[in-house]
């Protein structure tokens, strides 16, 4: 990985980890708002200098996906149904070129 990346990327693993917070937590409670706004606003400065976090939480999951997955059983997913419930490293590109590759958790009926 190349040096000059490195900060950028670890604040990417913090900014998911906000993100993941964020969609467990009631959207009622005291200072969400700001929160998810400062998360845009991270969001935006990164896209400014050329980066992007792929968001994929709650996506999809397919076959030849770019990523390291860890498959989860659940019950209450529907059958042959896939579904990306957790991401512990975000795919980050950098001028369009990926940088990073996703680490994420795919949710699936037995």
């Amino acid at each position: 990985m190349n040096e000059q990346h490195e900060m950028v990327l670890a604040l990417a693993d913090e900014l998911v980890r906000m993100q993941q917070n964020l969609a467990r937590m009631d959207s009622a409670v005291r200072g969400y708002k700001q929160l998810q706004r400062s998360v845009q606003r991270m969001n935006t400065i990164l896209q400014a200098a050329g980066y992007e976090v792929v968001d994929m939480l709650g996506q999809p999951y397919s076959d030849g996906m770019r990523v390291v997955a860890s498959f989860n059983l659940d019950d209450s997913m529907p059958p042959g149904q896939q579904l990306i419930t957790a991401v512990s490293r975000p795919q980050v590109n950098y001028q369009g070129e990926m940088i990073q590759v996703a680490m994420v958790t795919v949710s699936q009926k037995p």
